[in-house]
């Protein structure tokens, strides 16, 4: 997102060292003939100011009149707009500059240089089609490139913005559909819990609590803490170990989570649908399978869980649906080129493994 915002400034930046600075100013001490007694190696640097000055009237040309045509898709506009901007603004801003130039300088060599451009540029204000080609044309293509990349890149920009709205709309749809489903099959198991007088029903209630509390707070933001988020995942798989009791569920978390951060709710779609297909739902013998280890920055997700063999071919239909689709869009928004995702179906097994190269701290 950065590279987005200042690419172009610095290559607007560029277009005014080399064709203003350089080229401009080179080209105004060729045509001045003026002496040079003192300053063999850098003679009149006066000439750099006035240089600016002639092309301050692109400013407008560039940041605002193309980008308008062109959000308002006007683009046969455009060579119209071009000839009469560079046409009649051009020759006005070169007359004032220049008069502005020859009353604020003293008498010397460069006060006659100006004058004689105030002569020249009051003659090609009587004239409709007068122009001076060396610079102007330099001007219209590199302040058009501007133009177009100040342009290109805003859209980017929208684009990219708009993106993210519609991912994180995406997220909230993920998690009101969490919330009924879960909180359910939750709350029936606590009431069950309850009904038997289970000690451990306090703690299963408080970890409920922990759970929608980040949900509906923590998961507002962007990024939130790793450790909370492991925690959450960690509370919902004890919920789903107290609904399949014998069920061969193991999951180990290994390294520092401590100050880092990570996009919200990224392992939860893996894990809800392990447990969704998974043959433990109707085999006592069915398994899940995970592990997720920080290193330094980098993170490492796998999970496995088994399915039935008389379950629909792997290409029968997409693994996880909207929910791992959603995940998919956020890693590549939040972590582009710093991730790798890999989803493996068989008639027998699920597996995922994810692997994240840049955690925030």
């Amino acid at each position: 997102m950065r590279q987005l915002n200042t690419f172009p400034f610095y290559y607007e930046v560029s277009v005014w060292l080399i064709c203003v600075c350089t080229y401009k100013y080179s080209y105004l001490l060729d045509v001045s003939d003026l002496p040079n007694p003192q300053f063999d190696n850098f003679p009149h640097p006066q000439l750099i100011l006035f240089a600016i000055g002639l092309s301050l009237y692109t400013i407008p040309f560039y940041r605002w009149l193309v980008p308008t045509l062109l959000k308002k898709k006007k683009n046969g506009w455009l060579p119209v707009a071009i000839i009469l901007y560079f046409g009649l603004v051009c020759k006005v801003s070169n007359w004032i500059v220049s008069n502005i130039f020859y009353y604020l300088t003293p008498a010397s060599p460069l006060k006659d240089f100006y004058a004689k451009c105030v002569t020249l540029t009051t003659g090609l204000l009587r004239r409709p089609f007068g122009w001076t080609p060396n610079t102007l044309f330099a001007d219209i293509i590199v302040f058009l490139s501007v133009a177009f990349i100040w342009y290109a890149f805003e859209n980017e920009r929208k684009k990219h913005l708009l993106e993210k709205d519609n991912l994180v709309l995406q997220l909230d749809a993920l998690k009101a559909q969490l919330h009924p489903h879960f909180l359910f099959n939750t709350l029936n198991n606590i009431y069950g819990m309850s009904l038997t007088g289970n000690k451990e029903t306090p703690s299963f209630i408080l970890r409920l609590s922990d759970m929608m509390r980040f949900i509906l707070y923590d998961c507002q933001r962007n990024l939130v803490s790793l450790e909370k988020d492991l925690e959450f995942l960690e509370n919902y798989l004890e919920m789903e170990k107290q609904r399949y009791p014998a069920a061969n569920i193991q999951f180990t978390i290994s390294g520092e989570a401590l100050g880092k951060q990570i996009a919200p709710l990224l392992f939860i779609q893996f894990v809800e649908n392990s447990f969704k297909h998974g043959a433990h739902r109707l085999n006592d013998t069915g398994f899940i399978h995970g592990s997720l280890r920080v290193e330094g920055n980098s993170l490492h997700f796998v999970l496995r869980n088994d399915v039935f063999a008389i379950a629909t071919p792997a290409s029968a239909s997409p693994y996880g649906g909207v929910g791992i689709e959603n995940v998919r869009k956020r890693l590549a928004l939040y972590y582009p080129h710093q991730h790798t995702l890999s989803i493996n179906k068989t008639h027998e097994v699920f597996e995922v493994q994810l692997s994240i190269t840049a955690l925030s701290s």
